[in-house]
């Protein structure tokens, strides 16, 4: 079942055949993308592999499709979505939460303004 859609993926909820639980599935399209989008995506899925935070959802793997020409990754499902719960007017959060999610949004800012200084400055990440 599709559950999102971006730019250059699509994002399905499905169930693991192996542990029976439910996984999102990300698929990325690389027959419209530049090779320089492919570098960037390989640059972020390799931070999202080494990431273990409880607040930051957990990359459990990548699959690849060579008939589709697609890129699986697959993510620990979650019931909602950040930007889901603060459209919803029925939810409040307290200013503790928002303090804890103002902050994250910072940190993702800083991480992803990071890679692209040096991504546009050719150094890339070092092993």
């Amino acid at each position: 079942m599709q559950i999102g859609q971006g730019t250059y993926s699509t994002v399905y909820k499905a169930r693991d055949v192996i542990n029976r639980k439910f996984v999102a599935l990300k698929k990325v399209r690389f027959d419209n993308l530049d090779p320089e989008s492919v570098k960037f995506m390989a640059r972020e899925i390799h931070v999202l592999r080494r990431l273990d935070h409880p607040n930051i959802i957990k990359l459990e793997g990548l699959v690849t499709s060579h008939m589709s020409r697609s890129l699986y990754l697959v993510f620990e499902y979650m019931e909602h979505d950040l930007t889901g719960l603060a459209s919803n007017p029925e939810i409040k959060f307290s200013e503790a939460q928002v303090t804890v999610i103002y902050f994250h949004l910072l940190n993702l800012f800083y991480m992803k303004f990071r890679f692209f200084c040096m991504y546009m400055s050719g150094i890339g990440l070092q092993e």
